[in-house]
């Protein structure tokens, strides 16, 4: 027997929970706008703090100067990322170097000692993309494997043509994803991290 395919009625409230969502979404933006002054405000007393005490600081106040360093880095990524969530634009698509994107993704990322970032691209590789967005979603995929690697290891960038389609891959070192953190993985404020956010991927 065939069977047959039912469409399921339009939910009464679709139209109230897409307005919800659209507030969501405006408040997000403007939270992130808001924070980005204090977060500025810190990066730069760090980094004059940083720069003014030179030689003269001690080892402990060394260490925790680079961890306010790296904190305000890690707030203003989650800063980008809840900002791009809240605020998608439709990709504006055009030909871009895959070298450049690449570049600019690992630029992006904060590689701790004992991690390597290596690239494998195929010469000269082109992309018919938006690549703001690609950088993102690159930079975000990167800055995972990092978190996810254990004290040393190799992240790999490759990037390999196939037919009329160009892949490009990140493999690292890490433990990898069990199927049903796969299954999430996308979902805004998932996160097998319970200090962060979970919007990286999402954004």
């Amino acid at each position: 027997m065939a069977r047959q395919k039912t469409a399921n009625a339009p939910r009464a409230d679709v139209p109230l929970r897409i307005e919800e969502l659209t507030a969501v979404g405006r408040f997000a933006s403007r939270l992130a706008g808001e924070a980005r002054q204090p977060l500025s405000v810190l990066r730069t007393a760090a980094f004059f703090l940083n720069q003014q005490l030179g030689d003269d600081v001690g080892e402990r106040a060394r260490y925790h100067l680079t961890l306010l360093l790296r904190a305000v880095q890690d707030l203003d990524g989650m800063v980008s990322n809840v900002a791009a969530l809240a605020n998608v634009d439709f990709p504006v698509r055009e030909t871009a170097d895959v070298q450049a994107i690449v570049d600019a993704a690992v630029g992006r990322v904060h590689v701790r000692t004992g991690i390597v970032i290596e690239t494998a691209l195929a010469p000269e590789a082109t992309i018919f993309c938006d690549a703001a967005q690609i950088r993102l979603a690159l930079t975000n995929v990167i800055e995972n494997s990092v978190q996810a690697m254990p004290a040393e290891g190799r992240i790999r960038v490759e990037c390999r043509h196939e037919g009329r389609e160009t892949h490009i891959a990140v493999i690292d070192d890490g433990p990898g994803m069990p199927e049903e953190v796969k299954a999430r993985v996308f979902e805004p404020g998932f996160s097998t991290a319970g200090h962060r956010v979970g919007i990286g991927l999402t954004a």
